[in-house]
Parts: structure tokens; sequence; C-alpha cells
């Protein structure tokens, strides 16, 4: 029988992402009957003073440098699940914040937009990581990239947007598409956008990160945000954790980088953006015509062109042809599906719209890398048994 592990998660636990990791951290430790956990709240063993704890290993977010000298005091293996200030000796599993950038780019970039900015903390790894994702996503250099950056506490706090803010949005050609570092950004700029007449998504579109559901469906509009697979970190924390109380300390810090999921789509950024009315009635069929079994022809009669016609003025505007549109809308779907669903892979390529499942596993890894039990696998969390 394995020896008792004492294990404190050093985390206020009020937020989605809190949650969501105390979940994988849980369901890990439920599987281990030699794993007691420690904590702050009436749901754990009490951590009263982290600095004279007496335990195995700890599980935390560290905001500042000083916090992670005060943990390593201890003697213990300490992973973190933030990695906003990396420490050389602290270990970490956290969320991909280049890909989450990565994900925003790629989505204002599909629905044709031209312009592009972003928001985001001016201290923290975490806003430049995700800044340089997105930078990649939408293919330009960061230094070109239009960007206000602000304390992430500056961007939480109430009330009416600051002059600066307005008028740095003032200054930005339009329409424009704006990653937010996160979602209460995102909302803050929202909020802006209404204090200046601007519409969104018509004129200023906007993806956040975080996917804090109540705090983006409460947004007007609803806010389109990139979520963070925070079960998956937690599991994959406490499993990192597990190794290293088992094995001893590794040297190097070993850092573990969790992709987001796909990105959910709501209304701060569901336009397309085109003022060519031909395209705008085909892209629409494709993606809001209540199915995405069609073809090319079916796109082609919701516009009165020719086909000829169309292909050139939708490649001219779209910078892809109606057919990539059409593949492109049944691989976000089936991405959503076998993200969110544990539907069979033969059920996931019909609801997308493909004739037969072997074309669809053709079709995704010729997009995506990989099949599509793979991506499943890499995308929902971790199931483990014993």
């Amino acid at each position: 029988m394995k020896a008792l592990r004492r294990v404190a998660l050093l985390m206020d636990i009020r937020t989605a992402y809190d949650h969501g990791v105390a979940r994988g951290i849980m369901r890990y430790a439920r599987d281990r009957s030699s794993w007691r956990l420690f904590g702050h709240g009436w749901t754990f063993n009490q951590v009263r003073d982290p600095r004279t704890w007496d335990g195995h290993g700890i599980i935390t977010r560290i905001h500042h440098p000083t916090e992670a000298h005060t943990l390593l005091a201890l003697g213990v293996p300490v992973v973190d699940v933030c990695r906003t200030t990396p420490h050389p000796q602290v270990h970490s599993a956290a969320n991909d914040d280049v890909e989450a950038g990565r994900l925003a780019g790629r989505h204002h970039l599909g629905n044709g937009h031209r312009h592009f900015a972003y928001c985001g903390a001016d201290i923290g790894l975490w806003s430049q990581r995700r800044r340089s994702g997105f930078a990649a996503g939408i293919g330009i250099a960061e230094e070109r990239l239009p960007t206000f950056l602000h304390p992430d506490a500056w961007w939480r706090r109430p009330g009416r947007a600051s002059r600066a803010l307005t008028d740095w949005l003032r200054r930005l050609p339009l329409p424009v598409a704006i990653f937010a570092g996160n979602d209460y950004i995102g909302v803050k700029l929202a909020n802006a956008c209404a204090q200046l007449g601007l519409t969104v998504p018509d004129q200023v579109a906007l993806v956040g990160v975080d996917n804090e559901e109540v705090l983006c469906e409460f947004a007007n509009p609803p806010l389109s945000s990139v979520p963070c697979d925070t079960e998956r970190m937690g599991y994959a924390a406490a499993r990192l954790l597990d190794r290293l109380m088992e094995g001893g300390e590794a040297t190097p810090a070993q850092h573990i980088a969790i992709p987001p999921l796909p990105l959910v789509v709501r209304a701060s950024s569901n336009r397309f953006t085109t003022s060519d009315a031909a395209v705008l009635a085909a892209l629409r069929r494709i993606h809001h015509g209540g199915g995405l079994d069609l073809g090319v022809p079916e796109a082609v009669a919701a516009t009165g062109l020719s086909r000829r016609a169309l292909e050139l003025r939708f490649r001219s505007e779209m910078g892809r042809s109606i057919h990539d549109e059409i593949i492109r809308a049944r691989l976000l779907c089936a991405c959503q599906l076998l993200t969110t669903t544990a539907d069979p892979i033969r059920a996931v390529a019909t609801a997308s719209g493909f004739a037969s499942a072997p074309r669809f596993h053709q079709v995704f890894r010729t997009h995506l890398g990989m099949p599509p039990s793979d991506y499943r696998r890499r995308h929902r969390p971790e199931r483990t048994t014993g």
C-alpha cells in the first residue's frame, strides 16, 4: 500500500477557471486512496499557514515571484496551474496561451476581417503569450498589431470605460476584429463600444478567453470566447505532482501546455465581414442554412449568380473557394461535437455533413494533421481507471 500523501491545493476556488482546475485535481485524487487534500475553505482539511504546513506536495496558482520563494522553502514539489510568473524550480500544467491566441486569430481571419487589434494586461506572461499567438494566427508581426495594455485589476473595475480606452478605439480602422486577453477585458471592450455608439459585431468583433459562461452570456451582445481546458489542466497537474512525489524533484522544471478547447462562438463575433451581398448570402447559406450536407450548387443558388461569377467574387473577398468554406464549416462543427459530446465518430461525421466516415477521416486528417479520435483524446479531459 502506498504511503499517505498530504497534498495542498493553495488557490481560491471562486471563478469557473478555479472550479475546473479543482475538479480535475479531485478526480485524480479520488482514484488514489493515498492522497489527502488540504486547502482553504470549508471543503478541505485546513492549511492555516503555508509557511508552516507539513506535507508532500503543492498545487497552486502563483501570481508573484515571492509566492514561489515561500512555497519552495518548504522543500516539497510545487506545480503551478497558471504560469503567469514562471520560476525555474516550479513545475506547471497550464493553458497553452499561444494556441488560444491562434484560435482567436484564425476565427477572425476566417470571418473575412482585414483589421485587427489586441487588448490585454500589461503584466503577466499569459497576456504576452496570447498576443503572440494572435499575431501568428492572423499572420502579422507582433509590432504591427495595434495593442492596448492595462493592469488586469483595471479591466475588472466596474463602471464606464476610460478616456484612454475610448480614444484608442476611435483610432482603429473599422470594421476591426479585437482579441481580448480574457473575458473581463472583452466585456469592458463591449461596454466601451456601446459608449461610443460602435456596433458589435458589425463594426467591432470581439473574442475573449476563459469562457466564463455567466459573464459571457450576460455580456451585450454575448461574448465569444476560447475555453481553457481547466479540468484537464488540474488532472495533468495532479498527475505530474504524483510523479514528482514518487520519484523526487525533476531538474529542470517540467511544463505541460494544455491545448484550449474549440472557440465558443456567440454574437460578439458571429458575423462575416464582407460588403459583397452575394458572398454574404452564400456564407449564410453554408453556415446557417439548416444543414451542412449541402454542396457548392446550393450555395450558388442562394445568390442568383452563375457559379463562375460567385467563385471569383468569393475568392476575392474570403481568400478561399466556396468548397473550401463548406469544408471549413463542416470541420468547425465536427471539432465542436468531438470535444463536447461522446457521439461515435460515424455519428459526428454524419452530423457534420460528410457523406461517409472514411471521407470524414481523410478530410479531417488532411486539415488538422490527426485523425478525429486523436483530436478527441487531445481536447477532452483525460480519463483513468484504478
